[in-house]
């Protein structure tokens, strides 16, 4: 065997062992770094599935000697999906990972639960439950008051309001404008365009598109700063149009837009081509229900 093809080979295998280093579920609690002792495992499987049993919703929790090179958040997420935490439809599962070789942690949750225990709200539980007892090396303390937290807030199932979420996450309008508007603006840039595309083309999907893609942005930006977005947002929202729909009129943009319907076309289509498929969640594995994540949720390191 040569050395190139050696070399690619052991690549080859390092690369299909690094994908099979996740472990697989044993319970609701999967202390694999041993941070817990007996008596702490039994108590926190018990009030994991008493939340369960009420609620649906299922927390498990990760204790691991390494992230195997990933990063806490690409480990989180992939563990999550490959264990399936949460029911397969409602994607109402959390995971709790602590890593204490690297001192990170993470607290992954699924879509189903987002509104329940928004990033902000997961990060003060992360501060305040977590972080302070690792960082004295309690882990079993930080462990127990940090998932107690979660059963309670998961049991309660209480959504949170806008100005809960404001508190939580910082309100929108502290944002300095010079930061707002370019972000903004590049949405609205590109919806805008697209919809004089698609006036000129005759083309029904660009409109959709552009529509949804530049006026959210305008709605959002008008919310949080209604001056500066009436007078910087929205004369560059038509600007823009103004511009896709004079390009819309050579045959380039028209021939795109209208495929499949001849040059000659006269009529409104839809355009833009068929689009792919998505697939659906993850399967489930071991003793969850197949949950999906967004990658919701917050790290931490101490």
């Amino acid at each position: 065997m040569s050395r190139p093809t050696f070399a690619a080979f052991a690549l080859l295998l390092t690369v299909n062992a690094s994908a099979q280093t996740l472990p697989k579920p044993s319970g609701y609690v999967n202390d694999l770094a041993n941070l817990l002792d007996e008596a702490a495992r039994t108590r926190l499987t018990e009030r994991l599935r008493d939340v369960e049993a009420t609620t649906s919703s299922e927390i498990a929790v990760a204790t691991v000697p390494s992230l195997d090179g990933m990063s806490v958040e690409e480990y989180a997420n992939r563990l999550f999906k490959e264990w399936g935490v949460g029911q397969e439809k409602a994607d109402n599962g959390v995971l709790i990972l602590v890593a204490p070789n690297e001192r990170e942690m993470r607290i992954e949750v699924g879509y189903g639960l987002e509104g329940v225990l928004p990033d902000g709200l997961a990060g003060e539980i992360r501060d305040e439950q977590f972080l302070p007892r690792f960082r004295d090396d309690d882990y079993a303390g930080g462990i127990t008051d940090g998932v107690n937290r979660i059963a309670d807030i998961v049991e309660k199932n209480q959504v949170l309001t806008a100005e809960e979420l404001a508190r939580f996450n910082g309100s929108s309008s502290d944002a300095p404008a010079w930061v707002l508007v370019p972000f903004l603006g590049i949405f609205v840039a590109t919806g805008s365009f697209m919809v004089g595309l698609g006036l000129r083309t005759k083309a029904a999907f660009p409109i959709l598109f552009g529509s949804f893609f530049s006026g959210l942005p305008m709605v959002m930006g008008l919310l949080v700063k209604f001056t500066v977005t009436l007078f910087t947002l929205a004369p560059f929202w038509v600007a823009m149009a103004a511009w896709g729909y004079r390009l819309g009129g050579r045959a380039k943009w028209r021939d795109s837009f209208r495929s499949g319907t001849g040059s000659g076309g006269s009529g409104w289509v839809m355009g833009g081509g068929s689009g792919g498929s998505s697939s659906g969640g993850s399967s489930g594995g071991g003793s969850f229900g197949g949950g999906s994540s967004g990658g919701g949720g917050a790290s931490g390191r101490w």
